[in-house]
């Protein structure tokens, strides 16, 4: 796919979750792996600096939502109840730019998954260039019934 396209590489279907916030991102595609999650967007220039660059403030949201929608699949593909997850901690390092038409995306994967706390690591890439790298913990609170 050229740099520029409006459309998510093959595979890719269009992301549903993420609320209000982050319909205004995307449009946010995903495609779920055996042991990865990966959510990504088309960097459009409404997401840039001055610099043409993906702003760091996009970067970060991207992964707390690529993380936080892994834990949700992992979650599921265990056979555990749907919970409400929350962002503990958000560690995002950033090794390089993402330019205006790329595509952006965060592969994230669950290092641990606990009953009341989720860690998850991934990797941010931009044309599948190493970008970045995200790690998070998420709370895990099943919600009360009735």
């Amino acid at each position: 796919m050229k740099a520029g396209s409006n459309e998510a590489p093959e595979g890719y279907v269009r992301a549903t979750h993420g609320g209000p916030y982050a319909a205004g991102l995307g449009p946010l595609h995903v495609l779920r792996l055996e042991g990865e999650v990966r959510l990504g967007l088309r960097v459009r220039r409404q997401h840039c600096n001055s610099g043409g660059q993906a702003h760091g403030g996009l970067i970060a949201s991207l992964a707390d939502l690529g993380l936080i929608h892994c834990v949700g699949v992992m979650r599921d593909r265990e056979g555990r109840p749907r919970a409400l997850l929350s962002t503990v901690t958000l560690s995002v390092d950033y090794l390089g730019p993402a330019r205006e038409g790329c595509w952006l995306e965060v592969r994230a994967a669950v290092t641990r998954l606990g009953a009341r706390l989720a860690f998850v690591e991934g990797g941010l890439f931009a044309d599948a260039a190493r970008i970045g790298r995200a790690s998070a913990v998420f709370s895990v609170r099943e919600p009360k019934s009735g």
